[in-house]
C-alpha cells in the first residue's frame, strides 16, 4: 500500500477537491493522509462562502509525521491559500531526506477565468511551486494563466499533463515529457463539479500501480466517462458526483 499525502482544500458542502480524491485513492489501495490547505464552507459556484486558514495544523501535522518517520510515496499539491502556506509546503518538500513523486494541480480556474473569490496572487504562488513538482496537471485555462514554458519544464524532466483541451474540434488531454502525446476522449455533455479532482485521484491511483503515464491517462479518462454517465442515470441533473456509489466502476 502506497502512502499518499493530499494537500488540498476541504469543502464541507460539495463532493469536490480532497473530499472526492480521498475515497478514490483509498479504493485504489492507497493509504491517504488528508491535510486540508483550507476549510471552505461550500463550492465557489454557490456564491457566498466561509473560509478558515489552517496553517498551524498543517505545520504541526507535517512535523508530527516526520517524528513518526512516516514517508510518502507521492505528495499531491492542489489548492494553496496564500504565499505563507506556499512557502511552508515548498520548504517541507525541499528538506525531505527522501524523494517522493510530487504531483501538482494548480487549482484556480476554468473556462478562461479564475474561480470566483480567487485573485492573481494565486498565479504567482502556483508559478513558484512548479519548481518542486514532478508531474504538473493544469487544465487548459490554468496552463494559460501560468504561461507554462513546456520546453523548459520538460528539459528538467518534469511531465506536463494538460486537461480539457481540444484538437481538431475533438476533446483531448495532452501529455508532454519532451514529446507531445495527444490522448483523445469522448466528451460527455454534462456540467458536473469535481471532474478535475476525479482526474487527479484516478491518475495518481493508476500511476502508483506503475502504469505508464500515457496509459494511466487513457484509463483515467475512460473511468471518468463511465462514472459521469452512471451518476447522471442515477441522479439526473446532479451538479456533483456521488463518488462512493460508483467506485466499483474504477478498473483497478
Amino acid at each position: 500500500m502506497k502512502n499518499v499525502l493530499i494537500l488540498n482544500d476541504f469543502v464541507s458542502k460539495g463532493k469536490i477537491a480532497a473530499r472526492l480524491m480521498a475515497p478514490v485513492l483509498s479504493y485504489m489501495d492507497c493509504e491517504v493522509f488528508l491535510l486540508p490547505t483550507a476549510m471552505i464552507a461550500n463550492n465557489f459556484s454557490l456564491g457566498g462562502n466561509a473560509f478558515f486558514n489552517i496553517d498551524p495544523f498543517i505545520k504541526e501535522s507535517l512535523k508530527n509525521w516526520a517524528k513518526l518517520n512516516i514517508k510518502f510515496d507521492l505528495i499531491f499539491i492542489g489548492y494553496i491559500e496564500d504565499k505563507n502556506q506556499k512557502e511552508m509546503i515548498k520548504d517541507f518538500i525541499k528538506n525531505l531526506d527522501y524523494k517522493p513523486t510530487i504531483v501538482f494541480d494548480p487549482i484556480m480556474g476554468d473556462d478562461g477565468e479564475l474561480y470566483q473569490g480567487l485573485d492573481e496572487s494565486k498565479i504567482a504562488n502556483y508559478k513558484d511551486l512548479l519548481e518542486v513538482a514532478d508531474i504538473i496537471i493544469p487544465n487548459e485555462t490554468e496552463a494559460k494563466f501560468l504561461d507554462l514554458d513546456i520546453k523548459n519544464l520538460t528539459s528538467q524532466s518534469k511531465k506536463i499533463i494538460i486537461t480539457s483541451q481540444s484538437t481538431g474540434g475533438k476533446p483531448c488531454v495532452t501529455y508532454n515529457d519532451g514529446r507531445e502525446n495527444v490522448i483523445p476522449y469522448e466528451k460527455i455533455d454534462l456540467k458536473v463539479g469535481g471532474t478535475g479532482d476525479l482526474f487527479d485521484g484516478l491518475f495518481i491511483g493508476y500511476f502508483l500501480k506503475n502504469i505508464e503515464i500515457k496509459k494511466a491517462i487513457e484509463k483515467t479518462t475512460h473511468d471518468i466517462g463511465k462514472i459521469l454517465l452512471a451518476n447522471e442515470r442515477e441522479y439526473p441533473g446532479a451538479n456533483e458526483i456521488n463518488i462512493e456509489k460508483f467506485l466499483n466502476l474504477i478498473e483497478v
